[in-house]
């Protein structure tokens, strides 16, 4: 006869394997879905064993009373399936005493099919496999206690086992048992090997990810940091320039051309102000829920409109989806200034052709900027908009906007994305849920 835990393996998942000494829920409650599969398949198996047993191989067995034990674990895995409907989660104690229920369960079974000399009883070390998936180290030394203690008495303890024709008819009947179980236990190690391996390469990547992340906004925070430092600090310089500028222009009104000169000056002057102004203003602000918005196709083309102001001889298109009405979105100040970034990374690596497309028909904002450039070479490709440095060599572009545009996306629940386009050039793609800037979620 086979217990729940036996039916299938149970692996650990990224979870109870960074902690194993403090399972999350998430852990727990996948302990306990487990079960529940496990509660749902053993009936089935353990009826058509008794079935097998009983009248193929006429084993003398207490048919009426394994039956009931069967009928009984029926009903506990359509409660515990019951138990999963509810929302509330599923603690380690919870958990710790639904494993002990199997634990009886099996016990009992063996105890009316010939105890601790039926062939499937070492099968008792599957309870332990879930505990160890999903609860700490003392609950696991108690399951295996449990189990420990349960195969002792067992081995004294039992109803036992009647074969009509004589003990070497039983001895064979036990062979042929230790040959499934050893068949059936081969199959359950290499599964469960597999998932765990698996668990455990996923956790390292998971841990890495979370390292590479750690690092990026760790660098995020410095350069925004000496961001806001230096527009305080660019502030006196630039008011020196204005009033320098203003003494040159009184001082040289019969100059026209000086001027002229001296009026570009000013204005640029007063264009850098307004940027520091506006990075001052807004440095260690995360997201401002009160500002103005905009449809997400004007938001768009105010970009690539801003961004043809920056670059009047470049060459910068726009295509947007028309398929579908553009949504209300916040005019996100962080989102515009890591489009621009890309724009301004593909007109450095191709002024003459520079292509900007939307779409945000599938749920989804995804803008699209391709180039006519040299394209990022392979290295690059692992390393853009993960790590400040430069990638002007390659791309004419600044490796500190793509990882500040990196880290805006990522707020946004959105992500960076970069390929050489097949056909020549390069592309980058932002894709954030309209989920995430739609003001009208509907």
């Amino acid at each position: 006869m086979l217990p729940a835990s036996s039916l299938a393996p149970v692996w650990l998942d990224g979870e109870a394997a960074g902690d194993a000494l403090s399972p999350g829920p998430g852990t727990t409650l996948q302990g306990l879905r487990m079960l529940a599969i496990l509660r749902t398949v053993a009936p089935i198996a353990q009826a058509l064993t008794l079935v097998l047993v009983a009248h193929r191989y006429q084993v003398r067995v207490p048919v009426n009373a394994v039956t009931a034990l069967i009928a009984l674990e029926a009903l506990v895995a359509a409660a515990t399936w019951w138990r999963l409907r509810r929302a509330a989660p599923v603690s380690p104690r919870e958990l710790f005493a639904q494993v002990h229920v199997d634990i009886v369960l099996f016990a009992l079974l063996l105890y009316l099919t010939g105890g601790a000399s039926n062939p499937f009883a070492p099968l008792f070390l599957l309870p332990m496999a879930i505990a160890t998936s999903a609860m700490s180290s003392n609950r696991v030394w108690l399951v295996t206690l449990s189990t420990m203690a349960a195969y002792a008495a067992l081995r004294y303890w039992h109803v036992p086992l009647h074969h009509p024709d004589g003990l070497t008819e039983v001895y064979a009947l036990h062979e042929d048992g230790m040959v499934v179980n050893y068949l059936f236990t081969a199959a359950l190690a290499a599964f469960f090997g597999t998932r765990m391996c698996a668990a455990t390469r996923r956790h390292d990547r998971m841990l890495g990810d979370a390292r590479d992340a750690q690092m990026r906004n760790e660098s995020v925070v410095a350069i925004g940091a000496l961001a806001a430092g230096y527009a305080h600090e660019l502030s006196s310089p630039l008011a020196t320039m204005a009033v320098v500028v203003s003494e040159l222009k009184r001082e040289h009104r019969d100059d026209p051309d000086l001027q002229h000169n001296l009026d570009v000056i000013e204005q640029q002057i007063g264009a850098s102000k307004q940027i520091i102004s506006k990075l001052a203003s807004t440095a260690g602000q995360r997201r401002a829920e009160t500002a103005s918005g905009a449809r997400l196709d004007q938001f768009i083309a105010a970009i690539v409109e801003r961004a043809q102001a920056l670059h009047p001889g470049a060459s910068i298109g726009l295509k947007l989806d028309t398929a579908s009405v553009a949504p209300q979105v916040i005019v996100e100040e962080t989102l515009r200034q890591a489009i621009t970034n890309l724009i301004d990374n593909a007109v450095q690596a191709s002024p003459h052709y520079v292509v900007v497309r939307a779409d945000w028909s599938q749920g989804e904002l995804l803008v699209e900027v391709r180039d006519r450039g040299p394209g990022f070479s392979t290295e690059a490709l692992g390393r853009l908009g993960k790590q400040a440095g430069t990638t002007k060599a390659e791309h004419g572009g600044l490796g500190v906007g793509l990882l500040l545009s990196a880290a805006t996306l990522e707020r946004l629940h959105g992500r960076l994305e970069f390929a050489n386009d097949p056909q020549g050039g390069a592309c980058a793609r932002v894709r954030v849920p309209l989920s995430s800037i739609r003001i009208n979620k509907q």
